[in-house]
């Protein structure tokens, strides 16, 4: 069924012997016009053929507008309180009851009734603890219990507020508590705790300060340049990260400062690593990373022992990052692109330039083989179980 449909005696549909809940299998006994003969579990009848498909519908739900009660039936005279929802929340929905004006939602399992939900989704909202204080099991200063603490500058959930008593309902620790101790700003001098995160990498995509804490009124640390790699090893409230580059440590805005691939980042893996053959080919950068991997690739040597290829494959390949500037990284490129394209086999060239990820989910250019140059190396080479250069034969 499409949605909550009443079961008629008669293909006329006349006379309400019974509904049928949205989502419910049930069986198509024949079509007639635009009525359908229907069973369910507990009744024989017809509705309206529109509502019978043959797929089952995808679920619908609400968003809870406002906390509040949730009741074991949609007429106040026969329902039991059965405990609360709250701002924000997300419940699979079945059907609307018109006449006393609630939805029915399924909450941990079970169908209940509610007049606070509604199609569209809400904006969860948040409050901080202003300074130290307890929580309570309820609103009512006269019958609620003390069932925890709450530390100055905590952010929690919040849920609704209770003008008569003046406390705010929140979510601590996995339950909804309720405080007089919660705002909506954060109280003066409050610095997010941050959370330890597993380090990845990005690129500057701007010139900024790192800031000692991950508020905006900081202090700096100190500048980065635009296009250098940085480590991303925890988060703060707000979009604030932690970074290292180098000696420097600090806080920015992941937001518009950041990005995955470095636009003239070049991770070599060959004869232009440090010390090799053609190493000063990729004079002038302003940023080198050594002891890197290449995610999913593999290695392989072909006849002369300088002619290495970057592959497909299941493993890593050893390699080192070099980051240009604006000015320099264009012309360094191109450069690469003449010097990468001298080695060619049949007339077809044995690399091409493409954007790989690194193990660090960082992003830079590489030279690596095309499709054909793949299959001549995989069938003709040696494969380098080790993925470093250095330790061919």
């Amino acid at each position: 069924m499409t949605r909550y449909t009443p079961i008629y005696a008669t293909k006329s549909l006349q006379q309400s012997i019974g509904a049928v809940n949205l989502r419910t299998k049930v069986s198509l006994l024949e079509l007639s016009g635009t009525s359908a003969h229907i069973k369910t579990a507990y009744y024989h009848g017809w509705v309206e053929a529109k509502n019978v498909v043959k797929t089952i519908p995808a679920k619908q739900y609400q968003y809870v507008q406002r906390s509040g009660g949730i009741y074991s039936h949609q007429d106040p005279k026969k329902a039991t309180y059965l405990g609360r929802v709250h701002h924000g929340e997300k419940y699979e929905y079945r059907r609307w009851d018109a006449t006393h004006r609630k939805d029915e939602i399924n909450v941990n399992g079970r169908w209940v009734w509610t007049n606070t939900t509604n199609r569209g989704a809400v904006t969860i909202q948040y409050r901080y603890a202003q300074r130290d204080g307890s929580v309570y099991n309820s609103a009512k200063k006269s019958s609620s219990k003390v069932v925890g603490t709450i530390k100055r500058g905590t952010k929690v959930r919040w849920g609704a507020w209770d003008s008569v008593n003046r406390r705010d309902e929140i979510l601590l620790n996995g339950k909804w508590v309720w405080s007089d101790v919660t705002d909506r700003p954060k109280p003066s001098g409050y610095l997010p705790p941050s959370v330890d995160v597993k380090n990845y990498a990005r690129f500057s995509n701007n010139a900024f300060s790192i800031r000692k804490n991950p508020v905006s009124s900081a202090g700096t640390v100190g500048s980065i340049k635009k296009g250098m790699k940085l480590i991303v090893t925890h988060k703060a409230e707000g979009g604030w990260v932690r970074v290292t580059s180098g000696s420097l440590t600090g806080w920015v805005l992941e937001k518009g400062n950041l990005r995955r691939h470095g636009p003239y980042s070049v991770a070599v893996y060959g004869t232009l690593r440090t010390g090799q053959s053609a190493y000063n080919v990729k004079n002038g950068f302003q940023q080198k990373v050594t002891n890197q991997r290449l995610a999913s690739s593999s290695l392989y040597q072909m006849w002369n022992p300088n002619w290495t290829f970057l592959t497909n494959g299941p493993k890593t390949v050893v390699a080192e990052q070099f980051q240009y500037s604006d000015a320099k990284g264009p012309a360094m490129l191109k450069k690469l692109d003449i010097y990468e394209g001298q080695l060619k086999y049949q007339g077809k060239p044995m690399y091409t330039r493409q954007n790989v990820y690194l193990t660090d989910e960082s992003q830079s250019w590489t030279y690596k083989t095309t499709s054909f140059s793949e299959k001549v190396v995989k069938n003709s080479g040696r494969y380098i179980s080790s993925g470093d250069f250095l330790k061919r034969s």
